[in-house]
């Protein structure tokens, strides 16, 4: 199901639309005048966003429905302009359907440049859902859409991709058995879709080998099946391997090539972030945001074999099978040519999701949630009533 488009526009906030779209006109004006001002030309107005949610079919533990998650904008965007800087004014939440996880929201987004011309370039806007079962399971999902100069200025609606939410547990905590298994597990089946590539299902499917079991409790949300999604795209071939299909190597080697390094960067990247969220954050007691900011930051080097890819993608000529692939919206970085630096600030962008996932959330003093490093969680930030606005217990 692909989220129902308007027959038009909606028109969201539309005095202050139309208020910032003649200011911007005016400006621009102004700039081209013969011996006007150069004024600088920044843009600010509020687009409607449009989308759906849904839980895949990895992931049905708990009660949890897509009513019970809020879709949120982050206040940070990503600019692709040069020069521009983007970001988030205000936005209001989206509450997706019980039954068909549409959802709507709004986001007043500002372009800024400093110059006379309309920012070039899009503002990549950056979607978070979360929801909590009220017992110890939770649900996140992750998304962006793109906006241009010509959508904020004219309040455009816009269409992200389909968000697929996944479980999580409401507590942090990676177990030493569990961070083994996503360890192994990513590196043999890593390979085994490299093998596929190689050699074809058949073949393949005597050399692949897999985790004997998945420990108890460790990723209910199946991340790990997400990592490999995310590196491979269509070529995680891994749901019917007998049926996988090989490529012509000789003609797609340095795709292929290509291909492994996606690969072997989204799982050492996501294993290394997992594991440094546990033992710098979750262990002693300190989890947040902020921390596990710093330790992706730590681990972004294994991102670097993305930047040795020396080869576009190209279809094999008997199968038609395109190579290399990347799976969610890191597609889009390939859809002209293979862009190294796209790709891989998304994949970090995703893969941090994931890791989070993995390990379980960040600790939310106030929400109701008794989390690692809160002695209460009585769901307020007030204090006087037993529970302190910073989550530890008051003498009443």
């Amino acid at each position: 199901m692909t989220p129902r488009r308007p027959p038009s526009r909606l028109a969201y906030g539309s005095s202050t639309l139309v208020s910032s779209t003649r200011l911007a006109a005016l400006a621009l004006a102004a700039a081209l005048a013969p011996g006007g001002p150069a004024a600088s030309l920044d843009l600010q107005g509020t687009v409607a966003v449009e989308g759906q949610l849904l839980f895949d079919d990895y992931n049905t533990v708990g009660t949890l429905e897509p009513d019970d998650l809020r879709v949120r904008v982050a206040p940070e965007a990503d600019a692709t302009g040069s020069g521009v800087r983007c970001s988030v004014v205000s936005s209001t939440p989206g509450v997706p359907d019980a039954v068909t996880g549409l959802y709507a929201l709004t986001a007043e987004v500002r372009m800024e440049r400093g110059g006379p011309h309309v920012p070039e370039g899009e503002c990549i806007v950056k979607l978070h859902a979360a929801g909590w079962d009220g017992v110890g399971m939770s649900a996140h999902a992750y998304g962006s859409v793109p906006a241009t100069a010509d959508d904020v200025q004219n309040g455009a609606t816009l269409f992200p991709a389909v968000m697929f939410a996944r479980v999580s547990r409401a507590a942090a905590g990676l177990s030493a058995d569990c961070k083994r298994y996503a360890k192994k597990r990513l590196k043999l089946r890593d390979k085994c879709n490299a093998l596929i590539l190689k050699l074809g299902g058949a073949d393949a499917a005597l050399a692949c080998k897999d985790v004997d079991f998945e420990p108890t409790a460790c990723d209910e949300g199946n991340h790990v099946e997400a990592v490999l999604s995310l590196a491979h795209g269509g070529n995680d071939q891994q749901d019917d391997v007998a049926s996988g299909e090989a490529v012509d190597l000789d003609l797609l080697e340095a795709q292929a090539k290509c291909q492994a390094r996606f690969g072997r960067a989204a799982l050492k990247f996501t294993t290394a972030l997992a594991a440094r969220i546990q033992s710098e954050c979750v262990k002693p007691g300190d989890d947040s945001e902020a921390c596990r900011a710093q330790q992706a930051a730590a681990v972004r080097k294994k991102l670097d074999a993305i930047d040795e890819c020396a080869a576009d993608p190209a279809a094999d000529g008997a199968t038609g099978r395109a190579v290399p692939q990347a799976g969610g919206s890191c597609s889009d970085c390939l859809a002209g040519g293979t862009d190294e630096k796209c790709v891989k600030d998304c994949f970090e962008r995703e893969l941090r999701g994931l890791a989070d996932g993995l390990v379980g959330d960040v600790p939310v003093c106030g929400d109701g949630i008794p989390q690692n490093g809160e002695f209460c969680d009585d769901g307020n930030g007030a204090d006087g009533d037993g529970c302190s606005a910073l989550c530890g217990v008051e003498a009443m």
